[in-house]
């Protein structure tokens, strides 16, 4: 079988061995053992790199017979690290079944460059497409339009009824600014301003976190 796969993580075991986790167009999450040949360069392994796998399933495992370098996605600042490893971060504690949608969306966003709203915008789309969307509009628990918090425990926005002590402090502003986050292009987030961008990362990075250990 062949398939791209974008590099999460890149774990170096020794004597030339790699140990990485891809996600891949055609299967999804996987982790995969490969050997780093005397004459190739690793690039093709290393985290954010896109490359395309050959690859022999063995039981359970699958086997790299094959690999090339599709396109590298290197960081080129410090700036550009932090958000790919953040993208990155995200995704290795979920178990992804293979989505076309969802892989697309992965390999153009860590081909970015991270400036705002670049990662929250991933971060929306992302639970949009897996299925993980936070209720936005409405409280979780009674349906109330009044919204004063965000329950990472309860999945969405809540009203100062419902709201708990931990509970993020919200309002239906921030909701409407998230709702354009993930509907929008991202060309088009570029040429608008945000003034609750560090807020809704916070809530869609623990909701995401939550969901995930569940």
């Amino acid at each position: 079988m062949e398939t791209e796969g974008i590099v999460l993580r890149s774990r170096d075991l020794g004597d030339r061995l790699r140990h990485i986790s891809v996600y891949t167009e055609k299967l999804g999450k996987i982790d995969l053992l490969v050997k780093v040949l005397s004459k190739e360069f690793p690039l093709k392994y290393e985290p954010f790199s896109l490359t395309l796998f050959k690859l022999n399933q063995k039981g359970d495992k699958w086997e790299v017979l094959e690999s090339k370098l599709v396109k590298e996605n290197f960081p080129k600042s410090t700036e550009e690290l932090t958000y790919r490893a953040k993208v990155a971060k995200a995704i290795l504690p979920l178990q992804l079944p293979p989505d076309r949608k969802t892989y697309r969306l992965i390999k153009m966003y860590m081909g970015q460059g991270g400036a705002p709203p670049t990662y929250t915008a991933f971060l929306m789309k992302f639970l949009f497409l897996e299925g993980l969307m936070p209720r936005l509009f409405r409280c979780v628990e009674c349906g109330s339009r009044k919204i004063t918090g965000f329950s990472v425990e309860k999945g969405g926005v809540v009203c100062e009824k419902c709201k708990g002590e931990e509970d993020l402090i919200w309002k239906r502003e921030v909701s409407e600014e998230a709702y354009r986050l993930t509907k929008e292009p991202l060309e088009q987030l570029k040429k608008k301003n945000f003034k609750w961008l560090n807020l809704i990362e916070r809530a869609a990075e623990r909701h995401l976190k939550f969901r995930a250990d569940r």
